[in-house]
């Protein structure tokens, strides 16, 4: 049972990084895992429920390797290693990160979807709260204050954005584009 479950959540993400998420259908992705639509029908309510499950994996295989690569340090070692950590994840889940960023942009107006988006954000939510607090209220070199849950935020944003637009070009995230993103994040540090 769980092994059909999975065949289904990987086709998923597969089609909804290729296709939007109403170009994508449940017949692709019945399709691609080997199963029949009214399998896909036992294991979720229907396109968006499935859509959802797969995000809600983003969120959750994100979080718990935010929180497993976090050693204890100063802030300028966290924010090294959670831009590492960032870099890496996107590379090796360019599926997900592209699943991420379509459904976004598809389900931005669809008041069910961003309903059930918040539920599944509010765990990692959670989880990057308990970061922030490791890296504590920051000073910059001019003696300006960022809380680390702006800080995460801002890395977040520019790493993902940043991964996005390589991934969508075909280029990799290579060890010098992350020695640069770590440079970047950690000057301002006093």
């Amino acid at each position: 049972m769980e092994d059909t479950r999975r065949k289904i959540l990987e086709a998923a993400k597969k089609i909804f990084a290729e296709k939007s998420f109403f170009d994508a259908t449940l017949e692709d992705v019945a399709a691609l895992s080997g199963v029949k639509k009214s399998t896909i029908y036992y294991y979720f309510e229907n396109k968006l429920d499935l859509l959802m499950k797969v995000i809600q994996e983003v969120f959750e295989e994100l979080a718990m390797a935010l929180e497993s690569a976090l050693p204890r340090g100063n802030a300028k070692e966290l924010l090294a290693r959670i831009v590492d950590c960032y870099c890496e994840f996107f590379s090796e889940k360019r599926d997900l990160l592209l699943v991420f960023q379509r459904a976004a942009f598809d389900l931005l107006s669809h008041d069910e979807a961003c309903r059930r988006f918040q539920e599944i954000a509010q765990r990692f939510q959670e989880i990057r709260k308990r970061i922030a607090e490791k890296i504590g209220e920051v000073t910059t070199r001019t003696g300006k204050k960022i809380p680390g849950d702006a800080l995460l935020r801002m890395v977040a944003a520019s790493i993902g954005g940043y991964c996005i637009e390589e991934l969508k070009e075909g280029r990799t995230i290579t060890q010098d584009d992350r020695e640069i993103l770590k440079e970047v994040f950690t000057a301002f540090l006093a």
